[in-house]
């Protein structure tokens, strides 16, 4: 149970007036409101604590653990209020203890450990994303020891290793759990790298592809595993398929957040089944029970968000298709766009025959020509998503092609994702700046080119250190920690100037493709 919203301060901090008005409110306004009206220093945060947790713990108990708490808040409260995040650091240290009460082997480890405390407090301070992780489980503090004995540098065979320690041969729920838990291990200690600056950001993005990769490759061989054991055929018989991603997955560009788009491809037919209607519906199971594993919503939050869009809408089901099937897509159906995508694509594994016949195909498609007409018709009804309803009541009369001063519909400043300029436009502008009639349109192309090599970079940094503190929803603004983080990797003053460089290269994306729009090569 949340507890969250029925605060109850201790009455000896006697020197708060008309405080009673907070206590519904959220923790992060009652305690900038704490902030403002007093000291509030390390003595009666202990207090607040204190009373705080008496009021939401068992009686029986209550005793033993307050005195925990205030153990581990006189070990944390002091590096937090001396921080230059006060404020932010009290607020996920109270959601924090929250989330793990009563857990009596946290405290203690926290405690003992000591070696981890400024770590928790970076943690506590910044990533609201970690927290999280380090909440839904206690060992993850083992990783904040500096002997820990996994060292990350974007070795694969790392990840492997720790995902071939999971055996396939117990019940379903000690594997997922095993699954889970091997995963969220990686993924924090990655997380805290970027933190804690032992890792750079662009350095992080190919860790967390190999994560990502690592563990499509072990779900890979549960979901056989599984599926087997329940229709009972032999499992070698279908581990030769393919998986096609895309995206950042595919650019080794991943953040903490990305999810995975793609696409399960099997071969037409296979010798170990005579019936050819049940080993399509058999491999519907293996795909649909992939996206299950990856991404079902547990206590412990799910691994990844899948997105099967890209592929082929067929009879196998709507999440897997045969290769005759994906071939007739690419030739009969696909959107110009979905052309252009499939260019960036990537083939996940290639060991098997199969997936080197699968790779063949995939490159002939990537060579297939894009009839650039349609491609323009297509992003300018994309483009035009983005644009507020009333401004496109405004603006309807004028050409389609003239966006560049509309205004984008309840997008963050912050947000590079779908905004006039941001990365879906540097897709496209990598696309069309590989047409030689680009040379005709745009002065200077290789140094556009290089341009919107730098603005990709610069997107993905934002948007890592977003995803790094924001877990969830993202609020209308940033906190100061990671303004601070943006400003020295970025090499940018202030918040001002950050805004300001953020929106001349989302005008001058906007302005190179739009041009080229007008011209419809």
């Amino acid at each position: 149970m949340n507890y969250i919203n029925k605060i109850q301060l201790p009455e000896n901090i006697s020197s708060i007036k008309d405080v009673n008005e907070y206590y519904d409110q959220n923790i992060n306004d009652l305690i900038i409101y704490l902030f403002k009206k007093t000291k509030f220093n390390k003595h009666d945060i202990l207090n607040y604590y204190k009373a705080y947790f008496k009021n939401i713990i068992n009686k029986k108990i209550q005793d033993d653990y307050i005195d925990l708490i205030e153990k581990f808040s006189n070990s944390i409260l002091p590096i937090i209020l001396k921080s230059k995040y006060p404020r932010q650091g009290t607020y996920q240290l109270l959601r924090f203890i929250d989330a793990i009460q009563p857990n009596f082997e946290f405290i203690e480890m926290a405690i003992l450990n000591s070696f981890s405390h400024k770590k928790i407090t970076d943690i506590l301070t910044f990533s609201g994303h970690a927290t999280n992780l380090l909440s839904k489980d206690i060992r993850l503090l083992e990783i904040l020891d500096p002997y820990y004995e996994i060292k990350l540098n974007k070795n694969i065979n790392i990840y492997q290793k720790e995902f071939n320690k999971i055996s396939i041969n117990e019940d379903e729920e000690t594997i997922l759990n095993k699954l889970r838990k091997t995963h969220r291990q990686l993924k924090f200690q990655i997380i805290v790298s970027i933190i804690t600056d032992e890792l750079k950001v662009e350095d992080a993005a190919y860790e967390f592809y190999l994560l990502a990769h690592c563990t499509l490759q072990k779900v890979q061989k549960i979901a056989v595993h599984l599926i087997s054991k329940e229709k009972k055929f032999d499992p070698t018989a279908l581990d030769d398929f393919g998986i096609l991603s895309y995206g950042r997955f595919a650019q080794n560009l991943m953040t903490s957040n990305s999810d995975l788009d793609l696409v399960f491809i099997f071969p037409d037919r296979n010798q170990s089944f005579q019936n050819q209607k049940t080993y399509h519906f058999i491999l519907s199971l293996i795909a649909q029970k992939m996206i299950s594993i990856l991404s079902s919503k547990t206590s412990q939050n799910l691994i990844y968000e899948i997105d099967t869009k890209l592929g082929p809408k067929v009879s196998i089901s709507s999440n897997a298709c045969t290769l005759s099937e994906f071939k007739s897509f690419h030739e009969n159906e696909t959107f110009s766009w979905e052309k252009m995508a499939l260019m960036k694509s990537k083939l996940v594994f290639k060991d098997s025959n199969f997936q080197n016949e699968l790779e063949k195909v995939i490159q002939k498609f990537k060579l297939q020509t894009i009839n650039s007409k349609n491609l323009i018709q297509e992003i300018n009804e994309m483009r035009r998503i983005v644009i507020k309803p009333e401004t496109k009541k405004k603006n309807e009369k004028q050409s389609n092609l003239n966006i560049s001063e509309n205004v984008e519909n309840k997008i963050h400043w912050y947000e590079t994702k779908y905004s006039l300029g941001g990365q879906r436009d540097i897709e496209f502008l990598e696309f069309f700046f590989n047409n030689s009639k680009c040379y005709e349109i745009i002065e200077n192309l290789e140094e556009k080119k290089y341009f919107i090599k730098k603005a990709k970079m610069f997107y993905f940094i934002i948007d890592q250190y977003v995803n790094l503190t924001y877990s969830n929803q993202k609020p209308s603004r940033l906190t100061n920690q990671i303004l601070e983080k943006l400003q020295r990797n970025l090499n940018i003053k202030d918040l001002g100037s950050l805004k300001m460089s953020l929106k001349k290269t989302k005008n001058e994306i906007n302005k190179y493709l739009s041009l080229i729009l007008e011209h419809s090569l």
